[in-house]
């Protein structure tokens, strides 16, 4: 067993551990999440504006209300970029849960740390928890988003397995839904001359990979507490996630950042190539995964991969 947020490390597998984690609702009230305090935890990262997430809502809302006199604790969780996906503002969500459409809390994941600690790719991606924290399911909630009878039945199985204290007979499927709508972080403080073409390489690094839908959110780091708080060890310096993509062991900083390249020269900007790989696996679909099939295309004839 592995800790899934071990340096160097982005995307749990079965039997990581996974942390306990604060968000807050659509109130504003702050929630924590612990494992240890039910006798299963379902995390569900979902979304308003994605066809799949909606198309399963129902089924995921009655597992909620199902399980819940069996101590299991349902956990939905939105982690879009609100501007790329509009339906998931703070604003819709809220009318949304006034309107009762959920049957369990709604979490708001603005800064994507939780979606970046889960290794999350997809609405709907769902993850079962046993009360130590530890992955015992990952996957989709059933083998069918336009098929209402499966009833969630693969997240059903894995939960009765966990609160059987079984081994889960099923601990992973492969994710069918939206992709997460990514946001990168580009954190740059003056008096360093490099954050313009540290943009310049961010934005062609991304259309070069196809990603025009991540947005770029340039981020101004003008204080000793704002270094601080992001453990900001110079400029500039690249976020997915509230992660650095180039983790340092430096104190935190208001002056420029070196990178070192692949050949060993010192450089105030990364290596093209080192910036894409690390970019890629930080803003993963689930279809760019090793391994990852299309599992509707058993049970439908349309095979092409959700890339809303």
């Amino acid at each position: 067993m592995t800790d899934a947020t071990a340096p160097g490390r982005h995307r749990p597998g079965i039997e990581d551990r996974l942390h306990a984690f604060t968000l807050p609702d659509t109130g504003e009230r702050i929630v924590a999440v612990d494992p240890h305090d039910s006798a299963a935890t379902v995390v569900v990262f979902t979304s308003s504006g994605c066809p799949y997430a909606l198309a399963w809502h129902d089924r995921i809302q009655d597992l909620a209300r199902d399980y819940e006199a069996r101590g299991v604790r349902t956990v939905q969780v939105v982690s879009n970029d609100e501007s790329t996906q509009p339906a998931d503002s703070p604003e819709a969500l809220q009318g949304r849960v006034a309107a009762g459409d959920f049957g369990s809390v709604v979490l708001r994941d603005a800064g994507q740390s939780v979606a970046a600690a889960f290794g999350a790719t997809a609405t709907p991606e769902v993850f079962v928890l046993d009360p130590d924290g530890v992955l015992r399911y990952h996957g989709a909630p059933d083998a069918n988003h336009d098929d209402p009878a499966l009833r969630a039945e693969w997240l059903r199985d894995a939960l009765d397995d966990v609160l059987e204290r079984r081994p889960v007979g099923r601990p992973t499927t492969s994710v069918a839904g939206c992709s997460i709508k990514w946001r990168v972080e580009l954190l740059w403080t003056d008096g360093c001359p490099t954050h313009d073409d540290a943009h310049q390489l961010l934005e062609q690094t991304l259309s070069g990979m196809g990603r025009e839908d991540v947005v770029v959110r340039l981020v101004h780091v003008g204080t000793r507490r704002e270094a601080d708080d992001r453990s900001f060890p110079g400029s500039p310096t690249f976020h997915v996630g509230g992660r650095d993509l180039f983790p340092a062991d430096a104190p935190p900083s208001l002056g420029c950042r070196v990178y070192q390249r692949p050949d060993g020269r010192i450089s105030p900007l990364p290596a093209p190539d080192d910036l894409e790989a690390r970019l890629r696996e930080a803003l993963a679909r689930p279809w760019d995964l090793p391994g990852w099939t299309d599992f509707r295309q058993g049970a439908q004839r349309h095979a092409a991969p959700a890339t809303r």
